[in-house]
């Protein structure tokens, strides 16, 4: 009897080990599961660094136009509908000096003086403010809280914005299926081995590869009034990350091929994906070949 309960004691110490272990499992998922917003890529110190470098151009050319500028002040005086403008050189003299109308760009330049000597004092306080906000302003502090975390504790936190590399994985491990080849269909392959439907394709894939962008090929998406279709490459931008849809329309000299892919970009459009915005669209005919200048340039102006 004493030794039943003994085994009793520890058949109960063990599912109290099991129940416990499985509590905190289901804790620790359960905290993972928990929805929080993430942080987009600050781009606020690009844009107000952008306007800053704009101030001090505006600036050096008005200070250049104001050492250049006449002497004295304008006065403008009314008579009757007409305006007239007058020179004063002397702070005493309330009238001035009548300028006659061959006299008018005198006023004009005068007016402009008198405008640049008040932008140029804003525009210096603001490029002030601006200098004194860059140097408090530390977005990448965020990612420095994480990155600084031990391996072992990095798992247990979910943090405000995912490292690059951590997004990047995050959005490559995206299970879909792929549209299959026909059993004769021609075979290419690209540097990383994947096999593509033509050679236009080796070279955007290739060249994506050599810039590190990350890409899925022929990702399914849903197009209205056509269905579940699979462009050819969806890339992220990592910087921005956001998603660009990549078509490239290889046969465009084929009438029937042309009429076909204009159907689909309008369905495209319709659905929200617009060239330059979303989405990047490539063209080739018989007589005018992919080339990779304009691959690089659409690679550079859209996902770097």
């Amino acid at each position: 009897m004493a030794e039943q309960r003994i085994q009793y004691s520890y058949l109960m110490i063990y599912v109290i080990r099991r129940v416990r272990m499985r509590l905190k499992k289901r804790k620790r998922t359960s905290m993972k599961a928990i929805d929080r917003p993430e942080l987009s890529p600050d781009f606020t110190a690009e844009y107000i660094g952008a306007r800053k470098t704009e101030i001090e151009r505006i600036m050096k050319s008005s200070e250049d136009a104001l050492r250049n500028a006449p002497e004295g002040k304008l006065r403008i005086g009314r008579n009757r509908k007409s305006r007239q403008y007058y020179l004063r050189n002397n702070p005493a003299d309330k009238d001035g000096v009548y300028l006659r109308r061959s006299q008018h760009s005198l006023a004009a330049a005068l007016a402009q003086k008198d405008y640049d000597y008040r932008l140029v004092d804003e525009l210096r306080q603001e490029s002030k403010a601006i200098g004194i906000f860059l140097d408090a302003y530390h977005p990448e502090h965020v990612d420095e809280i994480f990155r600084a975390l031990h391996d072992k504790r990095k798992p247990l936190v979910m943090p405000a914005k995912l490292l690059d590399d951590d997004y990047v994985k995050r959005w490559k491990s995206v299970a879909y299926e792929q549209k299959g080849f026909g059993e004769n269909a021609p075979e290419f392959y690209t540097v990383n081995g994947e096999r593509v439907r033509s050679k236009s394709e080796i070279m955007i894939a290739d060249t994506l590869s050599r810039h590190g962008i990350p890409y899925r090929y022929e990702y399914p998406i849903h197009i209205a009034g056509l269905g579940t279709v699979h462009p050819d490459f969806t890339c992220l931008n990592v910087r921005k990350r956001k998603e660009y849809v990549w078509e490239h329309f290889g046969k465009m000299s084929d009438p029937n091929y042309a009429d076909s892919a204009v159907n689909r970009l309008e369905k495209y459009y319709l659905s929200g994906y617009n060239p330059g915005e979303n989405s990047i669209i490539t063209f080739e005919t018989d007589s005018r070949p992919l080339s990779t200048r304009i691959i690089e340039l659409n690679i550079r102006r859209f996902l770097l």
